[in-house]
């Protein structure tokens, strides 16, 4: 629910937006930010505006984008306010003459109030600039245990031009440079200087609420470009996976075995070891799936790489589908999925995250197809 001057911002973006489009045009966003802050903004500020606050790069400036603007603006124009007649020179480094320059710039730009506006205008953009900075390094350091996992790139890189000499900024293929991108900064690591190698503040050891014997299999598959992921994805979330029944083709079992190598004998407990793929693993695992037998899969398919089994990959897919179980078919969803379960074991547990572990479920679609199929047979019957 909006209030106060949100509630205003609201009403004067839809009032703007006649149409009905969902944003604001720069020049309708110019009349907004005049009527809702009462200064006057040139073509020029509103471009540098537009382009800084379209967060998700569509062209366009939402509600929720203009709101994080003026909350920028707002803050920068009430401190220059209260210091309007004296400027610092800290204010003005790093000032870009873009935001007070222009054809339409005007006289009213001229005078102190003008350049305080600019400077706060300028100072907004920065901090807005910075927050994005601050809220990527975060979410980079949280994740830094399982970075190799992700594959997290570099969304815009720059590019030289060999015809012009100057480079463009375009979308690529480009694995991020995490120490350019934390500027060197590790201190974040210095928590853990004293702790085993193998500690990972994102898999702490716990009591499960329900012992693995309680709850159905899950299940880890990997194609062979993704082997090594699926044993980096394992040993990230080795205290957690433990805690379950463990089955898999021929290959990832192996692989589990040789991880939990030095658990205490009994403590890792394994479902039924299946044969490779293209052997007929998959299939295997259809068959413990429809048994009953399999509460979830984790299944890391290789995108980049043709596969003999096909046929086998579509049917487990789609077989999970139609009984309704847990599927993660990449490391990103993987390491949702892996949260879920966490949730699920912790404390007294909350066994309704994952019901598939406990009950056989079936798609919302099944019955009416089961009645459709008993209507066909009864077409067959005799007199």
């Amino acid at each position: 629910m909006l209030v106060g001057s949100d509630q205003r911002l609201y009403d004067q973006f839809i009032e703007i937006d006649e149409d009905k489009k969902g944003y604001v045009s720069r020049t309708e966003l110019q009349k907004i930010l005049q009527a809702h802050l009462n200064s006057e903004f040139t073509s020029n500020q509103v471009e540098v505006l537009y382009t800084e606050f379209d967060k998700n790069d569509d062209g366009k400036i939402d509600f929720q984008e203009l709101k994080v603007m003026v909350t920028f603006l707002k803050g920068e124009t009430k401190r220059k306010k209260s210091r309007q007649s004296s400027i610092l020179i800290d204010d003005l480094r790093g000032f870009s003459l873009d935001l007070i320059t222009g054809p339409d710039a005007g006289a009213a730009y001229g005078g102190p109030t003008g350049l305080a506006l600019s400077v706060a205008l300028n100072n907004a953009v920065k901090k807005s600039k910075k927050q994005s900075q601050d809220l990527l390094k975060s979410i980079i350091k949280s994740i830094m245990p399982i970075k190799d996992i992700l594959c997290i790139q570099d969304d815009v890189i720059e590019i030289e031009d060999d015809a012009t000499g100057g480079a463009d900024d375009m979308h690529a293929s480009m694995m991020l440079d995490f120490d350019d991108l934390l500027g060197g900064d590790d201190s974040f690591l210095s928590a853990f200087s004293d702790t085993d190698d193998d500690f990972n503040p994102m898999d702490p050891d716990f009591a499960p609420a329900f012992p693995a014997s309680d709850m159905r299999c899950l299940a880890l598959v990997s194609h062979n470009g993704m082997k090594k992921t699926m044993r980096e994805f394992v040993l990230a979330n080795k205290n957690l996976l433990k805690k379950f029944r463990l089955t898999g083709t021929n290959s990832t079992m192996t692989m589990l075995q040789e991880v939990f190598k030095d658990e205490p004998p009994g403590t890792v407990v394994y479902g039924p070891r299946c044969a490779s793929g293209p052997l007929g693993g998959d299939a295997e695992l259809v068959a413990h799936m429809v048994q009953g037998k399999i509460g979830g899969i984790i299944f890391f398919q290789d995108p980049m790489d043709a596969h003999p089994h096909r046929v086998d990959i579509d049917c487990l897919v789609r077989q999970a589908l139609v009984y309704n179980i847990i599927l993660a078919e990449t490391p990103s969803s993987g390491l949702m999925v892996v949260q879920c379960l966490r949730q699920a074991l912790i404390g007294k547990g909350r066994p309704e995250l994952i019901p598939s572990f406990f009950f056989s479920l079936q798609s919302p679609t099944v019955e009416d197809y089961k009645a459709r199929q008993k209507a066909v047979v009864q077409s067959h019957a005799k007199p």
